[in-house]
């Protein structure tokens, strides 16, 4: 059932992002390594990056961080109004616009708006496939010259909820979560298409080796790993 009443939605993903915010109340986070600069979170440096999000973890940067100082790219699309209720509801900025459509002026226009704050990209929506990088994070960071950042996140327990092409993860109370940033990946201005593709690939590794490593960390046998607690999330 679609619900139609703006007002009706308004009050409906208020509840859940209330919901959700007290289990992360309970939560521990935990950033796996030590370049906090790198890390959105602690907000030690001053560069602003890319970061690459897969559709699945796109909860945990929404409230393990109470302050932000990130927003979220969305799709222009009216399926994504909700989505921009519940950013909102969870006090994070939302940018409407597309990473491949309009062109350099669009993507001005985009980086203006985000002027001062990370950006969070899911380069897997708005509608999959599961997990595949698409080319507009690549085309977003030549023409913005901005970073890519590779994100993973997991938890030591957690609720999955299936979609139409994908899940989404939540932990449950009291659970662990773990957060891996990878290293920045500078893509130069006006590449090639072939050029475009290499570097989609790149990224697409990249978040490939992180979720690998979460997973060790989750699964694998228990190592030497450095982590950095922070404060309970929001």
């Amino acid at each position: 059932m679609k619900i139609k009443s703006r007002a009706l939605l308004g009050v409906l993903n208020s509840l859940v992002v209330f919901v959700i915010r007290m289990i992360f109340k309970t939560t521990r986070l935990e950033f796996v390594g030590d370049s906090l600069d790198r890390c959105p979170f602690a907000d030690t440096g001053s560069e602003r990056y890319l970061y690459s999000v897969w559709h699945d973890s796109v909860i945990p940067p929404l409230f393990c961080n109470v302050e932000h100082n990130s927003v979220a790219l969305i799709s222009q699309h009216r399926d994504a109004d909700t989505i921009e209720a519940m950013l909102k509801a969870a006090r994070m900025g939302a940018i409407r616009g597309s990473t491949t459509r309009g062109g350099a002026s669009a993507m001005k226009k985009l980086m203006t708006s985000a002027e001062g704050k990370h950006v969070v990209i899911t380069p897997d929506g708005p509608r999959g496939p599961h997990h595949q990088m698409k080319p507009g994070i690549v085309f977003l960071a030549s023409h913005s010259g901005r970073s890519i950042i590779p994100n993973a996140f997991a938890a030591s327990r957690c609720w999955k909820f299936q979609g139409s092409w994908t899940s989404i993860w939540i932990p449950k109370p009291f659970a662990t979560v773990y957060y891996l940033v990878g290293n920045p990946i500078h893509v130069p201005e006006d590449i090639s298409r072939e050029e475009m593709r290499e570097y989609t690939d790149l990224v697409q590794e990249k978040m490939e080796e992180l979720e690998q490593e979460l997973e060790q960390l989750l699964t694998g046998p228990v190592q030497e790993r450095s982590t950095v607690p922070f404060r309970k999330a929001a």
